[in-house]
C-alpha cells in the first residue's frame, strides 16, 4: 500500500541526508536565494529547508500536510529563528496571497492527482509576489527508465517488481505536460533542466540493504511486503557483490517559471 506520511512508524523517513553540491550549483545558477522569503511546500524532514537558510535566505516556511513530517522538520531545524512551521498542503497551504519571492517543491507532485496538479500550480502561483520565482524538482516518466546499477538503484526497484514501474508512469507526468500546465496557470520564461543528483554514499552494501529495509526516503517501496523487501535486497546483493563506496544518484527533473 502506499506510503502513510501521517503514520508514526514513517518519523524520520526523510531524514539522515545531506543535500548535495549539484543541487546547490543548480539552485544557484536559477535564483538567487540571499534574503528573500521562500516556500518549501511538501517539506518533508525539512532537510532542503536548511539547504535554502544555508543559501542566506532571509525566511524559510516548511509547509507539509503531515504532522509526523512536521515533527522532523522541528527537530532537524530547531532553534533556527529564520525558519517557519506551517501546517497545509499543496492545494490550500493556507499562507497569505503574494507573499513568498520563491515557492520549492520538490519530490511532491507525483504525490497529487493528475486532476488536482494545476490547482497546486495555481495555489504556488497565487504565494508568489510579482517576479517570484516557482521550482519545481520531481521525477518524469523518461528518468524512471534507466536499468537498476550501483549508482542508480530504484532501477534495481523495477528490474525485479515490474507492477511498481506500471504505478509509477501512472503517477510521474512528462516533461512537456508540466510545462503545459505551468503556462495554463500563468507562469512565464519556464525552463526545465535534467539534474543527476548524488543521493547519498554507502561505505558497503550493508548500510544499503539498512536504507533499504527502513524504506528511507523511497516512498515506492512502501507498496511492497517485508518479504518482497527482503528479495530486493538479495536480488541487489547479488547484481553488486562485495563493492563499497557505493555512490547512488538520482535522475531529476526541474522546472522553473515566473511569476
Amino acid at each position: 500500500m502506499p506510503i502513510d506520511f501521517n503514520a508514526k512508524k514513517n518519523r524520520h523517513a526523510y531524514l539522515g541526508r545531506e543535500v548535495q553540491q549539484e543541487w546547490y550549483d543548480l539552485i544557484q545558477k536559477l535564483v538567487e536565494p540571499r534574503d528573500k522569503e521562500v516556500a518549501d511546500i511538501g517539506c518533508g524532514g525539512g532537510i532542503y529547508s536548511l539547504a535554502w537558510v544555508k543559501m542566506g535566505a532571509k525566511k524559510v516556511t516548511c509547509v507539509d500536510f503531515s504532522q509526523q513530517m512536521l515533527a522532523d522538520t522541528a527537530e532537524n531545524t530547531h532553534g533556527m529563528p529564520n525558519i517557519v512551521i506551517q501546517k497545509g498542503d499543496a492545494l490550500c497551504t493556507g499562507l497569505p496571497d503574494s507573499c513568498q519571492d520563491i515557492v520549492f517543491e520538490r519530490a511532491l507532485i507525483h504525490h497529487i492527482a493528475q486532476e488536482k496538479r494545476i490547482t497546486c500550480f495555481s495555489e504556488a502561483h497565487r504565494l508568489l509576489r510579482s517576479g517570484g520565482i516557482y521550482i519545481l524538482q520531481d521525477r518524469t516518466v523518461q528518468d524512471i527508465q534507466f536499468p537498476g546499477s550501483p549508482e542508480h538503484i530504484r532501477g534495481y526497484i523495477f528490474d525485479v517488481y515490474p507492477h511498481l514501474r506500471n504505478i509509477e508512469n501512472q503517477r510521474r507526468p512528462s516533461n512537456d505536460v508540466v510545462i503545459n500546465e505551468l503556462k495554463f496557470t500563468g507562469f512565464k520564461q519556464i525552463k526545465s533542466i535534467s539534474l543527476l543528483e548524488k543521493r547519498t554514499t554507502y561505505k558497503d552494501f550493508s548500510q544499503l540493504a539498512i536504507d533499504l529495509q527502513l524504506r528511507k526516503g523511497r516512498s515506492i517501496l512502501h507498496e511492497l511486503s517485508n518479504e518482497e523487501i527482503t528479495y530486493l535486497i538479495n536480488y541487489i546483493e547479488k547484481e553488486i557483490g562485495a563493492k563499497s563506496d557505493i555512490i547512488e544518484k538520482d535522475f531529476w527533473t526541474v522546472w522553473m517559471g515566473i511569476k
